[in-house]
């Protein structure tokens, strides 16, 4: 499973978003088809989506102050830090760093 399929069905089991177009546009900084192209195509994050998620994730896990959500978001910046590390080689992103 590609972590942006993962990223999506986890950010909707903790109620951070109820659609793909969410993921898309707050969460990537992309256009609103932008993960259904991903999804259709068999394609990943590109680096910049997963760096703008990266920084929400860490934004929305400063907010959350459900155990549930905080735990789920954990995850997701673990998975995502992860795979930009092994995958592009980003080792950090910088604090507030969206494009």
């Amino acid at each position: 499973m590609k972590l942006l399929n993962y990223t999506y069905m986890k950010l909707i089991e903790i109620y951070e978003i109820e659609t793909a177009e969410e993921l898309s546009q707050i969460w990537c900084n992309k256009n609103r088809n932008w993960c259904a192209w991903q999804k259709h195509a068999g394609q990943d994050f590109s680096v910049d989506a997963a760096i703008n998620c990266l920084a929400r994730t860490r934004l929305r896990l400063a907010e959350r102050q459900d155990k549930a959500g905080k735990i789920g978001l954990v995850e997701v910046e673990l998975l995502l830090s992860d795979y930009l590390l092994h995958k592009h080689k980003v080792a950090q992103i910088a604090a507030g760093a969206t494009a």
